[in-house]
């Protein structure tokens, strides 16, 4: 298996993380939900509602030295990252 390269895996962390916003009437009620978070404000704005973005448990994408590719440690990058 081909290695990606970290634009490949940070462009799918994106597409990820894409449709998981949901726009609530402020009573817990879900009007909508799956959308970006442009079509989420568009329509929250329209009808005078709320957005939010769902919590998404999903594991890391991890690099050859077991660290997770995230925000958080975003300085622990190793050569297989910039190839």
């Amino acid at each position: 298996m081909q290695k990606k390269p970290l634009i490949s895996r940070l462009a799918q962390a994106y597409q990820d993380q894409k449709y998981t916003y949901f726009v609530t009437d402020g009573e817990g009620n879900c009007m909508a939900e799956g959308m970006t978070e442009t079509d989420a404000r568009i329509f929250a704005m329209k009808y005078g509602y709320s957005i939010g973005r769902e919590e998404i448990e999903s594991s890391s994408p991890v690099n050859s030295e077991g660290y997770e590719i995230t925000y958080a440690n975003k300085d622990v990058l190793c050569s297989e990252d910039f190839e």
